[in-house]
């Protein structure tokens, strides 16, 4: 595991397998913590990496905040999955599936182990095109 940074909203760490993980630590999100965040998770990895974002804690953000997630996701994620608990899914209403359509391969999950098994086939792509 990378260095654990902690951020006013979320935790920030790489796992050995090379996922990037966000965390929702409960503080509400504004365009603020999110960019800042992304500044921080920035300083673990030199380009777009799969990213978990482990939203149980979350509560929520408001317009400000998606507008800034969105401008900043390609940023530093290339593909992502929300982890929530199972009765917050209609909470994101259809954000993932706009973005995994028109920006990352992008899922909602509420078992961690599928989201990191859906996480990892991009690795796979990474290290395969590193290999070329």
């Amino acid at each position: 595991m990378s260095e654990l940074i902690k951020t006013t909203a979320t935790s920030i760490f790489i796992d050995d397998l090379g996922l990037l993980h966000i965390a929702s630590n409960g503080v509400p999100s504004t365009k603020q913590t999110i960019a800042e965040t992304f500044a921080a998770a920035r300083t673990l990895t030199t380009r777009p990496v799969p990213t978990l974002f482990d939203a149980r804690k979350w509560p929520m953000g408001g317009a400000d905040f998606w507008v800034t997630f969105i401008d900043l996701l390609p940023s530093v994620v290339s593909a992502g999955a929300i982890l929530i608990e199972p009765d917050r899914a209609t909470g994101l209403g259809g954000f993932p599936r706009a973005v995994n359509r028109l920006m990352i391969p992008f899922e909602v999950f509420t078992d961690e182990d599928q989201a990191t098994e859906f996480l990892s086939q991009f690795l796979r792509l990474i290290a395969e095109t590193e290999e070329e």
